[in-house]
């Protein structure tokens, strides 16, 4: 996915789940987040795809980025993960 970024965050959620190729955490607000993309870093660090980390509390940098063709479509990627 090609786009601009528009924010960088760091907060605390719990991962849900893994479908489709989307990563699914619940966040500290209740938020539900699903994540588009994930870095090699953390794909190398972590199997999300397993149930082994379903339940586990992280700390998540992530970026939001809004589509270059497309304003209305943000889509986010997770940049760092480390368990809380």
């Amino acid at each position: 996915m090609n786009g601009a970024i528009i924010n960088q965050n760091v907060e605390y959620g719990v991962f849900k789940k893994y479908y489709d190729g989307y990563y699914q955490f619940k966040m500290e607000n209740n938020e539900i987040i699903v994540f588009e993309e994930v870095s090699p870093v953390v794909i190398r660090k972590f199997d999300l795809k397993s149930d082994r980390f379903k339940g586990k509390s992280f700390e998540i940098t992530y970026s939001e980025y809004i589509e270059d063709d497309d304003e209305d479509f943000v889509f986010f990627k997770i940049e760092k993960l480390e368990l809380a």
